[in-house]
């Protein structure tokens, strides 16, 4: 039996966010009736909101270096399978609804609608390309105007219980929500406040649910009314990242407009810097009309296609390919699709295909083998390591917009070339890119990826140990760790590893590393005082092998994406 469609939402959402919630997911739906819409819509749903203490794992993602050197940490709230299951019911319902759906000028967390299974919420980069075009309409419609960047200030842990509360209540009224409905927002938003008191985390609004980013569209929802009205095609926000376009006393007056309405929900803008809060002459911003034009990423992507259509028609050749792409020095994640293929069900309805369109299988096999994928491989890696190196020659020491637009570039370039590029060049390029702050996590993580020491890694957070993780398991030899003293991130990063299948000497004193390694068959863990690990436990199940590697290495159902780790952008928040 098939997972339907709002269980593929939330695998898909949640696996490049966290691999933690994500197993917690896989084992929720190793119970075939567990994948189907109505369980999320009726059984999760009850049991969120019967229960009696909420199961959130507290992530400790990397955020940036500060000023003594110390890592500067995101609390990332990651619910359990349950709730997530119900958080995407919930999420579907309220895409039905014009009062939950963003308005045309603000480009993130917009619901996924229809038949989409890439997530709960549309893909993140389709919404930047869209705002990207609209600022250089903007622009163009009067060359002799300033776009004006700002940024709202600890955006989410900046909203109060009070307020989230408030926007929740007020959307549903206008949609005339069933009570039923409106009754697991509330609940979810209360947990939201207890978790976050508890823990000493903002002050209502938890980061990390799927659920936070649509309560944070509705709180702004009159602020950006307001300032659209004012800035008619010339507002433009993504998350916490505003954009106005206008003549230099318009956007100071916007500017103004915009901290005053923000100052009466409790939020504040960044102060004026060039990182965060700048202006530019909108002649000098079409400079960079073609950015997010898509040219960049289309051979990336194009890849990515190929590669899962040839596991998903090929599984018995996976190995293979894997073989080949490790010969040239590549390392790509070959995600494991045979159990969906086996199904009957699945063969059944490929072959009615075939009878069909019998031209399909010829454009299978035509486009997709080992050899031209191979060979997409390699022009990628020449491709990729000219042009970061072309932008690198301008050197750290960039500012404004001109880093603004190099910034994502070199992420983008670098993280693809974490799979791509030569084991020996690794370092050099890690090397690179510690010259620039914003890129001190993905450096270590190349770094780590090349010398195959995780002692400078692990410090960085658990996403940036995920990141690594899928890569370091594809490649044989000794992790070298020489961490003395283990902090809570250091502590999460080594489990992520081990539960990889990666060995790593390390303690074992922690719930969450005894739950990667998989101790005493899972008896203590199931009877855990933390919620989050006693579920997981619970659904693991007791064996005397641990289950997620092999979870990690297979797919839940042809409808889960690739995931490449390391090339999932950090979000603002």
């Amino acid at each position: 039996m098939r997972p339907q469609l709002l269980a593929l939402r939330a695998t898909n959402q949640y696996r490049t966010r966290d691999i933690m919630a994500y197993l917690g997911l896989r084992y929720y739906f190793a119970n075939l009736c567990a994948g189907r819409d109505r369980w999320a819509e009726e059984v999760s749903l009850h049991l969120v909101m019967s229960r009696n203490r909420s199961a959130y794992f507290q992530s400790l993602h990397f955020k940036d270096i500060r000023a003594d050197g110390q890592v500067g940490y995101r609390d990332i709230f990651l619910p359990g399978p349950n709730e997530s299951f119900a958080e995407a019911a919930l999420l579907a319902e309220c895409s039905r609804h014009a009062a939950f759906r963003s308005p045309d000028f603000v480009f993130s967390y917009r619901l996924a609608e229809g038949e989409d299974s890439q997530g709960v919420y549309k893909p993140y980069f389709s919404g930047l390309q869209e705002r990207h075009r609209k600022i250089a309409a903007a622009c163009k419609a009067d060359a002799g105007q300033v776009v004006r960047y700002t940024d709202i200030k600890r955006f989410y842990p900046s909203i109060s219980g009070e307020l989230a509360t408030r926007a929740w209540l007020k959307a549903c009224d206008v949609a005339q929500m069933p009570p039923l409905t409106r009754e697991l927002g509330m609940k979810l938003l209360a947990d939201h406040a207890l978790v976050g008191q508890n823990a000493d985390r903002g002050k209502g609004l938890l980061t990390g649910p799927m659920f936070s980013h649509l309560i944070a569209n509705l709180v702004l929802r009159d602020v950006d009314h307001a300032m659209s009205a004012a800035f008619p095609s010339r507002y433009f926000r993504y998350v916490d990242d505003v954009v106005l376009v206008g003549s230099p006393s318009e956007v100071a007056m916007g500017r103004a407009q915009l901290a005053a309405l923000l100052s009466e929900l409790g939020l504040d803008l960044h102060d004026v810097d060039a990182s965060k809060d700048f202006e530019l002459a909108a002649g000098d911003w079409l400079a960079g009309e073609e950015d997010f034009g898509g040219n960049d990423s289309q051979g990336w992507m194009f890849f990515a296609r190929d590669l899962k259509q040839f596991l998903i028609s090929q599984p018995s050749s996976r190995a293979g390919l894997a073989a080949r792409f490790a010969e040239e020095g590549f390392r790509i994640p070959l995600p494991d699709y045979s159990v969906e293929v086996g199904d009957a069900s699945y063969q059944e309805r490929f072959l009615d295909q075939l009878r069909r369109y019998p031209w399909l299988l010829e454009k299978i096999f035509r486009q997709a083998t080992p050899k031209m994928l191979l060979l997409s491989a390699q022009t990628l890696r020449v491709e990729y390591t000219e042009r970061l190196l072309r932008i690198l020659e301008a050197g750290p020491k960039l500012d404004g917009y001109v880093r603004k637009r190099a910034i994502p570039k070199i992420r983008y370039f670098a993280g693809r070339l974490l799979y791509l590029a030569r084991t020996e060049d690794l370092p050099l390029i890690a090397e690179r890119l510690r010259q620039y702050p914003e890129l001190a996590m993905l450096a270590e993580i190349i770094h780590a990826v090349g010398s195959r020491d995780i002692t400078h890694l692990l410090r960085m957070g658990s996403n940036a140990a995920q990141s690594a993780a899928q890569i370091l398991k594809l490649i044989p030899g000794e992790i070298t760790c020489r961490i003395e003293s283990w902090n809570s991130a250091e502590r999460q990063g080594l489990a992520i590893l081990r539960a990889n299948g990666i060995s790593v000497v390390g303690p074992v004193d922690d719930e969450l590393n005894r739950f990667a390694m998989w101790q005493e068959r899972g008896h203590e863990l199931m009877k855990s005082d933390d919620p989050f690990i006693q579920e997981l436990a619970c659904l693991h199940g007791v064996s005397e092998q641990s289950r997620h590697s092999h979870i990690l290495q297979t797919a839940l159902d042809r409808g889960e994406e690739l995931a490449f780790d390391a090339t999932t952008p950090i979000d603002t928040y």
